[in-house]
């Protein structure tokens, strides 16, 4: 969602473009000598990198894999792995400092300090450099479109497919121990939680599992969003309605999410520390056995499924194709196909910008993408009938953690990416693809994602903050349902917000 919990002043940011601008001047004749270095050198180009680490230990340089990939590359990469719960604080550090890496990932593409220092010109402006890259140009223009920031792109984007970002995972063996079916409806889904509760579905005589984990983002509803998209029936943060691009969570669909979530929180069937619990903690309990329920992307089923089968062979977590909303349609949410993109600081002068375009146009291509997911042909993973399947040594090399953080930088567009997790066996692949191939015909994508409102902006984050507070005050019983129609009734009067609903309206009819 383009929201954010913190406001990047207009001083701070005139301050950093200074410092930034100073720096720029100051390397003019240093752009010179790289211009020449470049054409009588073949160095490796050295280049630092900002971005997030989400598997459990950052890749040592010493990584074969790593070495490998700088080889294809011909860089030396001084990498900052930042642990994915303390990434969206450290990159706010790190762009108000402006001491940038050449490469910084910036996960949301239209945060508001983002936005503010691109419009600036702390960054780079490749849009008219992407066409001279063969991989970079050769990614679905949707990507890019998507990426822009008032019509240039100033970052080259992560490219994701698609379909696969949103979801929820259920314990299938659980359903079938329970003799329940896969879950189609919020009702059938309730229904589910309460079993998996109360019915002792891992069967060892304890009343020790529970029906649904997750955890809140300091922005929104995160790993329960899946709910309220389910009631709303919408992607994301904002709604089109009446011809109007609104907050969703203020339209009156909402209020059966609540009615749901508070019902799940007071009958105990949805973890009670809901609203402080970390991500990785939420996975943990999941994979742990404690918990039935986890909205997740697509591609960690095989995470979730290995590590159950741990405690218990027959364990399957089991990706739903789609919910139906309370109005009778089929919903899942179409993706964005990038997440975040790799911000270039204006610092770097032209002749290294080139080179770390050339550097992202290489390590996304298929030769380098496919080193970074699956490790080195013939010694982590063989391929037979067109399937990669592990090896032993991809557990003893430890693939699966290392590729989960080098695909933060190596991803590749690909369709069918998120249906393939390392090592995941190839009925479960297939089974994942299907998944994909169904949810194209009825997917819904996000009416507002690349919209911006100054306003919003500014006041944006102060509001959603405000909005989320109330949410989770509703669903512990702080605050009653009829305190939420009153605090719906009064926001949606409030001058601010109708004039975001307004500069939102206007950039969605000029898009």
């Amino acid at each position: 969602m383009n929201t954010n919990k913190h406001v990047f002043t207009k001083g701070t940011v005139i301050g950093v473009i200074a410092a930034l601008t100073l720096t720029a001047c100051s390397s003019g004749q240093e752009a010179t000598t790289d211009k020449k270095a470049e054409a009588t050198s073949n160095e490796p180009v050295k280049i630092s990198m900002f971005t997030n680490q989400q598997g459990a230990q950052a890749v040592d340089p010493s990584n074969p894999i790593l070495q490998e990939i700088e080889k294809k590359t011909n860089t030396k990469l001084n990498i900052t792995w930042v642990p994915v719960n303390t990434y969206s604080e450290k990159t706010k550090v790190m762009l108000a400092s402006g001491d940038l890496s050449d490469l910084s990932l910036v996960m949301n593409v239209f945060d508001s300090q983002v936005v503010q220092m691109a419009t600036s010109g702390a960054f780079w402006d490749i849009t008219p450099y992407i066409k001279d890259y063969k991989t970079l140009s050769a990614m679905p223009t949707v990507v890019w479109d998507n990426a822009k920031i008032k019509g240039k792109n100033y970052g080259i984007p992560r490219p994701r497919p698609l379909e696969g970002a949103w979801g929820v995972h259920v314990r299938k063996d659980w359903l079938d121990k329970l003799g329940m079916k896969v879950p189609e409806t919020m009702d059938d889904m309730y229904a589910v939680l309460k079993a998996f509760t109360e019915k002792d579905p891992d069967g060892n005589g304890k009343a020790d599992t529970i029906g649904i984990t997750g955890q809140v983002d300091a922005d929104g509803m995160g790993l329960y969003g899946w709910i309220e998209d389910v009631f709303n029936n919408n992607n994301g943060f904002w709604k089109l309605s009446n011809n109007q691009i609104v907050i969703a969570a203020l339209e009156p669909t909402e209020r059966k999410a609540l009615e749901w979530l508070k019902k799940a929180y007071d009958e105990k069937v949805l973890t009670q520390d809901f609203a402080v619990i970390k991500n990785s903690q939420a996975r943990e309990q999941y994979m742990g056995g404690k918990a039935g329920v986890l909205g997740s992307a697509l591609n960690p089923q095989w995470l979730y499924t290995d590590a159950m089968r741990k405690i218990d062979p027959k364990a399957d977590s089991f990706p739903l194709t789609y919910l139906m909303t309370p109005d009778g349609n089929k919903f899942a949410a179409q993706d964005s196909g990038n997440f975040g993109m790799y911000v270039i600081p204006k610092t770097v002068p032209e002749a290294k910008m080139k080179q770390l375009l050339g550097f992202m146009d290489k390590i996304l291509s298929d030769d380098v993408a496919d080193l970074a997911a699956y490790g080195i042909l013939d010694k982590h993973y063989t391929i037979k009938d067109g399937f990669k399947t592990a090896t032993e040594q991809a557990k003893v090399d430890n693939i699966p953690d290392v590729s989960n953080n080098l695909l933060q930088i190596a991803q590749k567009y690909d369709k069918y990416t998120r249906a393939y997790y390392n090592g995941i066996p190839k009925e479960f692949y297939d089974r994942s693809k299907k998944i994909i191939d169904d949810r194209g015909a009825f997917s819904k994508p996000n009416v507002a994602y690349g919209l911006i409102s100054q306003t919003n902006l500014t006041s944006g984050p102060e509001l959603n903050k405000k909005i989320l507070d109330m949410k989770i005050k509703v669903i512990m019983g702080k605050e009653s349902l009829a305190a939420w129609d009153e605090f719906v009734a009064k926001t949606k009067a409030d001058p601010t917000y109708l004039k975001i609903v307004q500069e939102m309206t206007e950039a969605y009819k000029n898009k």
